[in-house]
């Protein structure tokens, strides 16, 4: 990557919905906190790392991110009172040399380099951009006695997450114009959008929950057990989709010499025909698993 790039990751919250401290507590045996460091540190992608944290939890953070140490650089900042003055202060911290930021909740312990190449790929084109994907459930506008008002199109609308990757000057500027309007954001890319500057959504397929509820933590626990050591379902799972392939590979072969032992329009040679495309289906499809799973569960050196 040629331009520098910064992540500020946003762990000042008090999770109260959660009813404990979740980023602090282990979660698959490790802190969760330490889960998201380490998977956005296999992206290679961030140059410095700004964790944003409650004022006086200095202590506690650096006990779980001490195994990180030396793996890259990652500074602890103090945030604010709530999302935007958090984010306001890592953007504060962030080096000047860096091109772009992308800025990322703590409680999303999935992410992936194959999710920030392509947010960030959508950012050089567009300065600011965002993951998401379009909104599955029906739409209702609620009033405060429970009573529907309205159903809403759904059509047109997409739920977004994190990572958001923006040019560093350009949301620095968005949040210094927030700044001075007295406006209330709960996500980086609503402080651009009211800067006028259009945001780029990119489709994210992939595992990228964020963990908010009781319900969500466990099937984070679930999701990280499943694919976690050599021996986990994860990784044998991984090694007999690499098994498959490599029968894949010489049955593709021989299909191909069958085919062309037989005369044209013969019955054996359309016979031949179909084994030979069914392979190669099942090669592709095999391929399309192989990605999926090394993005669930990735290596240490992936």
């Amino acid at each position: 990557m040629s331009e520098p790039l910064s992540a500020v990751v946003v762990a000042a919250g008090r999770s109260q919905r959660m009813g404990f401290d979740k980023l602090l507590t282990p979660l698959g045996g490790r802190p969760l906190l330490l889960h998201t460091l380490e998977r956005l540190l296999r992206t290679e992608v961030p140059a410095e790392i700004i964790l944003v944290i409650r004022p006086g939890s200095e202590a506690e953070m650096e006990a779980v991110i001490a195994p990180l140490r030396g793996q890259g650089d990652i500074r602890l900042v103090p945030g604010g009172a709530q999302r935007q003055d958090s984010v306001q202060a890592g953007l504060q911290a962030v080096a000047d040399s860096s091109e772009f930021v992308l800025v990322h909740d703590a409680a999303r312990p999935f992410v992936t380099k194959e999710l920030v190449d392509v947010v960030l790929a959508a950012a050089k084109l567009s300065d600011a951009a965002v993951c998401g994907a379009p909104c599955s459930d029906s739409l209702k506008e609620v009033a405060e006695d429970g009573l529907v008002l309205q159903t809403i199109d759904r059509s047109r609308l997409w739920a977004v997450q994190t990572p958001q990757i923006f040019r560093t000057k350009l949301l620095r500027d968005a949040y210094q114009s927030a700044l001075q309007a007295g406006a209330t954001f709960t996500d980086d890319t609503a402080v651009v959008e009211k800067m006028g500057h259009p945001v780029r959504i990119v489709l994210y397929n992939g595992i990228n929950l964020k963990v908010t509820t009781p319900a969500d933590w466990k099937l984070a626990e679930l999701l990280l057990q499943f694919g976690d050591g050599e021996s986990g379902p994860g990784q044998l799972l991984r090694k007999h989709l690499h098994d498959m392939n490599n029968h894949l590979t010489p049955l593709l072969g021989y299909a191909y010499l069958m085919v062309m032992e037989f005369p044209e329009d013969s019955r054996p040679k359309k016979f031949a025909t179909s084994i030979q495309a069914s392979a190669e289906r099942c090669q592709v499809t095999t391929a399309d698993m192989q990605k999926l799973v090394r993005e669930l569960f990735p290596r240490k050196a992936e």
